[in-house]
């Protein structure tokens, strides 16, 4: 009866998208805080110029080409896709890589799930966690080394967004402060925020690259226009949307 049990319980946490300590083998964890690619929920801000079905597989897009950068670190850490929106993950299984972990984000708010997450895997035994967007196609995966390379000596790295944000926040601990929900989350003011509540907690502060994440038809723009060397899936599908 205790081995049946204990089969059930270990069945439960794994629905719940609990890791057990004694799985890790890494002491490094990179979560991906995604939407699913619905295309009434995703890239909102994206409407007066994309249709949901526009923007849907954009989105997909964007899986296909940040998957592929971030596969490129699967010797050195764990990887996760912590998912929120409506549907299930299992109706996009044939999008994400076997090597990408499950999790669905759980809280009220962006910074209350990114804490949450970012707890959880502390408490499943990773000594360094790192949170990406995945709305950044032309990610290098040497970005993502550098950032983790730093937290060896920081106490917490975060790579700027060109929009005043940030698209990648490492720690070795998960501080409830460093996701402060008073603070409009996607504003301008998100980082320098950020950084000041690093100071008030005493910790070391590094960085690494900047980029631009897409929220915008401006960032649309200028992704194109930049000519990226990643990015290769997101590109081939706007250039039939802008250069039929």
């Amino acid at each position: 009866m205790k081995v049946a049990a204990k089969k059930t319980e270990m069945k439960k946490a794994k629905e719940r998208g609990e890791v057990k300590k004694a799985e890790v083998k890494r002491a490094e964890a990179l979560l991906i805080f995604s939407r699913l690619p619905v295309g009434v929920e995703t890239k909102t801000r994206l409407a007066p110029l994309l249709d949901e079905s526009c923007r849907e597989q954009l989105h997909r897009c964007f899986w296909a080409d940040i998957f592929a950068s971030l596969l490129e670190l699967r010797d050195r850490m764990d990887l996760f896709l912590c998912w929120t929106g409506s549907g299930a993950p299992e109706t996009y299984s044939h999008l994400i890589p076997a090597e990408f972990q499950l999790r669905e984000q759980r809280g009220a708010s962006l910074g209350d799930r990114m804490f949450r997450a970012a707890q959880d895997a502390f408490e499943s035994g990773y000594e360094r966690v790192a949170i990406v967007g995945s709305d950044i196609p032309q990610l290098r995966p040497e970005s993502v080394r550098r950032g983790f390379d730093a937290l060896l000596r920081a106490d917490v790295v975060l790579g700027p967004a060109y929009d005043g944000g940030y698209w990648f926040i490492g720690m070795k601990k998960a501080h409830p402060e460093l996701f402060d929900l008073s603070v409009p989350w996607g504003g301008s003011e998100v980082r320098l925020g950020t950084l000041a509540r690093m100071e008030r907690l005493g910790c070391l502060y590094a960085e690494t690259d900047a980029y631009r994440d897409i929220d915008t038809p401006d960032d649309l723009r200028a992704f194109l226009a930049e000519g990226h060397e990643r990015g290769t899936a997101t590109r081939a599908f706007l250039e039939t949307l802008f250069h039929p």
